[in-house]
């Protein structure tokens, strides 16, 4: 099914709120459209792919980088019998204590250049051997990269980014404010005034533009939470369902079975049975 949908960024680690992972596509694979808030960084090492950014088709080959700037709808269609590529995404709170401008500056989106390569190199490394101080080392690596990027794109007079347009930034707005209040008692009339849209236009532009409906949205924000809390194993159903946003055991376990595949209990069983299998 294509749809459009927003995609959260949960941070495991608060001392280095990124994610950083190699991918590989299979030619004719692809990524559905979706968007987030964090800036995200591709590194293409082997084959080729067409990336779109807000409908905007772009070609990448090895050795080329794209920056996926804040809130560009996008995805990834492989050209080549296989597409390897490293994805850096970064929390946007640790680039703005870091003084970059993030609303001033829409990044170039293409750039080809040996220096950021290498840093990819030095956080791939980084990452993989875990030595101490590793993540200081990695945070280095990153803020040199957005530095050379910044540099990059002021050099090349990249203007700002444009304003979305109503419908698109009315559903931005209601996925921002669900993420703020998914685990209180929210309503879909509390988010049509904070939107200030009718309910009808409202759910039905947002089903439209996400692919989801306003229900499902909490329902997954809210069951994407429970599931972070039960994989800590300090939480266990009943409490991971009320911290989320539920008040019914048995609905939040027939939403969390709809959303995450398995059963809340289930995914207490694999915790454990990964964590003693580890020791």
């Amino acid at each position: 099914m294509d749809s459009t949908s927003y995609e959260q960024h949960i941070f495991s680690e608060q001392d280095l709120p990124i994610f950083f992972h190699n991918d590989k596509l299979k030619f004719g694979n692809n990524f559905f459209v979706h968007w987030h808030e964090n800036i995200e960084i591709l590194y293409f090492r082997q084959g080729s792919a067409d990336v779109y950014c807000d409908t905007v088709p772009y070609s990448l080959a090895e050795g080329e980088i794209i920056v996926i700037n804040s809130g560009a709808l996008h995805s990834i269609y492989s050209k080549a019998p296989e597409c390897c590529y490293d994805c850096l995404i970064v929390d946007k709170n640790l680039l703005q204590d870091a003084g970059f401008p993030l609303d001033e500056v829409h990044l170039t989106n293409i750039v080809k250049d040996s220096i950021c390569g290498k840093y990819f190199d030095e956080i791939s490394q980084e990452l993989e051997a875990k030595e101490a101080y590793y993540k200081i080392a990695v945070k280095s690596s990153i803020l040199r990269l957005f530095t050379r990027l910044y540099r990059i794109s002021e050099k090349s007079s990249v203007p700002a980014a444009q304003s979305p347009g109503k419908k698109l930034e009315m559903v931005r707005r209601a996925v921002s404010y669900i993420r703020q209040h998914y685990r209180e008692e929210i309503t879909i009339d509390d988010i049509c005034r904070h939107v200030g849209f009718s309910k009808y236009y409202f759910c039905h532009e947002f089903k439209k533009i996400t692919g989801k409906t306003v229900i499902d949205t909490i329902n997954f924000l809210r069951c994407s939470h429970a599931r972070s809390l039960l994989e800590t194993g300090l939480y266990n159903v009943a409490e991971s369902a009320e911290n989320s946003g539920f008040s019914n055991i048995s609905y939040f376990t027939r939403t969390y079975k709809k959303y995450m595949g398995i059963l809340p209990s289930e995914t207490i069983k694999y915790t454990c049975s990964t964590t003693n299998h580890q020791k």
